[in-house]
């Protein structure tokens, strides 16, 4: 693209030298053309000038395609950074839309598990409550354990010995040696 571009500026360039080279003869520099704009003006000029004007307004339209080019060039790629952008705004938006439910989610969570924990401990409690404490108490037993034994309820705080008769000596420490 930029060979062929190269190409052309040296064929206008080689052009525009030709004209002016040409029109600089003294059998046509001579020579007046006349140019009327809307019936109303007549201008003269000579053939030198006449090229130079062209080639100038040749310049202004190709600098005016050129200007035109670049704006449309640049406000494509701004419309298509804008929309990017909003892509870009559109997706962060949904991640935060995300993690916010997420968070909420979890929120929502703790509370279930923070009710479900104080209902557990409530019925808990109400279970403790009316637990009877005399019905599994370690006194209970041995007084029942006693009385299937025939001895008296009074005794039932008392340690039992393994041949089933009471202890002599509860407070005497047990010995871990072995006796010979």
């Amino acid at each position: 693209m930029v060979i062929l571009g190269l190409i052309l500026v040296l064929i206008a360039v080689a052009i525009g030298a030709a004209l002016l080279l040409g029109t600089q003869a003294p059998e046509v520099s001579g020579q007046e053309v006349d140019i009327r704009l809307f019936d109303a003006v007549t201008i003269n000029l000579n053939p030198l000038t006449l090229v130079i004007a062209g080639m100038l307004t040749m310049l202004l339209l190709w600098l005016g395609l050129v200007m035109i080019k670049a704006a449309l060039t640049r406000k494509a790629k701004q419309r298509r950074l804008r929309k990017e952008q909003e892509a870009e705004s559109k997706r962060r938006l949904a991640e935060q839309e995300a993690a916010h439910q997420q968070e909420l989610r979890e929120r929502e969570r703790a509370i279930e598990d923070q009710r479900v924990s104080t209902e557990i401990a409530r019925e808990r409690a109400e279970v403790a409550e009316r637990h009877d404490p005399t019905i599994d108490a370690p006194t209970e037993r041995i007084s029942t354990r006693d009385a299937a034994r025939g001895a008296p309820a009074d005794d039932a705080t008392r340690p039992i010995a393994r041949d089933g008769g009471p202890v002599d000596d509860a407070t005497r420490p047990i010995r871990r040696d072995p006796r010979p």
